[in-house]
């Protein structure tokens, strides 16, 4: 049972009104997450683009919400991402991410976030730290 407090979480809890409030679900099936998201200009970078770090913190919110589902205490060890566009504030993004695998403590996931056109603009690969047992 997962140790982390969802309402507060900055990408999606429901109780923070600074943070994202990301709507995701997980369809066990495939073991996999989805969802949209419109970026408000509050976090804009420059030119009307969503900030990149934003764009990790949606990556990284959609694989912890992986491990969340499937019963994983997990905290992120490793994130990389991969930047390939920019995203445009108040546009429909489409995300979506996997369970990769398990070896021993290590979950891997992946993650991509894609454009109302259906262009990538990132993607990232994940590793996750199993909390040990108190």
């Amino acid at each position: 049972m997962s140790t982390r407090n969802a309402s507060l979480s900055f990408g999606s809890g429901v109780d923070n009104p600074d943070g994202l409030q990301l709507k995701l679900s997980f369809d066990e099936d495939t073991t996999s997450v989805y969802g949209e998201y419109r970026c408000p200009v509050k976090f804009q970078s420059d030119q009307g683009n969503v900030h990149p770090g934003i764009l990790a913190v949606i990556l990284d919110e959609i694989m912890a919400r992986i491990n969340e589902a499937m019963n994983f205490d997990t905290v992120t060890g490793e994130l990389t991402i991969r930047y390939l566009q920019a995203a445009t504030i108040n546009e429909n993004l489409h995300l979506r991410g996997w369970f990769v695998k398990k070896n021993r403590r290590i979950i891997e996931n992946r993650a991509e976030i894609e454009n109302e056109i259906g262009k990538i603009v990132a993607r990232a690969k994940g590793k996750y730290i199993e909390k040990e047992e108190e």
